[in-house]
């Protein structure tokens, strides 16, 4: 059996994840890279291979959205006699607009990759991670798990769901190996698109938006010490400290005031 130790990142061909994935790579780390099977994944385990050529990179093209992918990622880490002591379940969809706007289809795809296969991928690869003297399970949730809201019903409500089960599974397995931590960034600025959205929202938005790289080493400091919940930025704190002292409907009303933004 080969002695390498992996760090497994889902969705790390974009954005969080693929700066997670070059953060752990700079500090030593071997690396697998889980996400959709396009051009993109190949090229970032390609470029990490080229800039640290002592260390060990393999990638797999998958579909999260399958509901037997999870299994598939481990089937291919037995196969190759692959040992994960840190996994990062980072991939996930988001989407803003009215819920009647898109299908059925969409939310059942969405819930299936934000939720069911985090869920599956944590359960199957925890025995993996308990026989580690050290392991670490990093949920990728977002600030909108704090919150209820419109325009983004089902996607709060999914990574309010991460947020709910990593911290419960995080009491739960104190007392083992695996320490669960959880991200839950604001704005980052992965791409083009999120960068029109974020300009859209306003001022506050584009004040709390962190490069991806930036939240990935603050991220990755914070899960190796342990830290449970994490947010990135001063920012986003201040947010969610003022968020919480104001009545509910003030709250609901201004999540809904901006981000109907989005939909116009």
């Amino acid at each position: 059996m080969s002695s390498l130790i992996y760090t497994l990142v889902t969705g790390a061909s974009n954005g969080i994840g693929k700066a997670l994935a070059e953060d752990c790579a700079s500090r030593g780390h071997h690396v697998l890279l889980a996400a959709l099977p396009e051009p993109k994944l190949e090229e970032v385990a390609n470029e990490l291979k080229s800039r640290y050529p002592q260390q060990s990179f393999h990638y797999l093209g998958i579909d999260l959205m399958k509901m037997d992918s999870a299994q598939e990622i481990l089937a291919w880490c037995n196969q190759n006699e692959f040992q994960v002591d840190i996994l990062i379940n980072n991939a996930g969809l988001g989407n803003s607009g009215p819920f009647t706007s898109l299908p059925t289809e969409f939310y059942q795809g969405q819930m299936q990759l934000n939720m069911l296969s985090l869920v599956s991928l944590t359960h199957l690869f925890l025995p993996m991670l308990m026989a580690k003297p050290k392991a670490y399970i990093l949920n990728v949730s977002s600030m909108a798990g704090f919150f209820d809201v419109p325009y983004k019903g089902i996607y709060s409500a999914s990574k309010k769901f991460v947020l709910s089960f990593s911290r419960s599974l995080n009491k739960e397995l104190e007392s083992s190996s695996v320490s669960i931590s959880v991200l839950c960034p604001g704005g980052v600025l992965t791409n083009e698109d999120v960068k029109l959205r974020t300009q859209q929202l306003g001022l506050v938005a584009r004040k709390a938006a962190l490069q991806p790289e930036k939240v990935a080493k603050h991220t990755i400091d914070k899960m190796l010490a342990g830290k449970e919940i994490i947010i990135p930025g001063t920012l986003p704190k201040i947010i969610k400290l003022f968020s919480s002292i104001l009545p509910y409907s003030v709250r609901v009303n201004m999540m809904a005031n901006q981000f109907i933004k989005n939909t116009k």
